[in-house]
């Protein structure tokens, strides 16, 4: 740091006084280096107060700013998505149910029409054997073939 010595007045400089503070500025240099946050705090009384007091006006109604939009945008997305969710939702499960009716529909036609829902053409029971004992479609002949070895 820089020490500031008051000079009285009719004091004349001298080459002396030159080498004095260089020779504190270089006995100065074998203390611990400062850390960030004294120059930090040192270029706080390089700045005038009314520039420090205009940017940290600026800089808090900037954050005021960011807050206060956030907040805003917040809201509105909680908005968005719980009326989603309240008009969409039921639209939603009505239209899977209606589906479901249709589907049923065309099931009952295929069944009345003699079509068998099963897409591989084979009725089967809960426990998916077919309930044909050799496996056959109906209607068709059942050859039973013996082989004696």
């Amino acid at each position: 740091m820089v020490e500031v010595q008051e000079v009285p007045e009719g004091h004349e400089f001298s080459d002396n006084s030159d080498n004095e503070s260089t020779s504190s500025l270089e006995s100065g240099s074998s203390e611990e280096p400062e850390s960030l946050s004294e120059r930090l705090a040192a270029l706080r009384d390089i700045i005038p107060e009314e520039t420090r007091d205009s940017i940290t006006n600026n800089v808090s109604s900037i954050m005021r700013f960011g807050v206060n939009s956030a907040r805003f945008l917040g809201n509105v997305f909680w908005v968005l998505t719980t009326s989603a969710i309240i008009l969409i939702m039921p639209l939603a499960l009505e239209l899977e149910r209606e589906h479901q009716i249709i589907q049923l529909e065309n099931e009952q036609k295929a069944l009345m029409s003699g079509q068998s829902s099963n897409p591989y053409g084979q009725s089967s029971n809960p426990y998916g054997q077919s309930s044909n004992p050799y496996g056959q479609l109906p209607g068709q002949e059942s050859t039973v073939v013996f082989v004696c070895v």
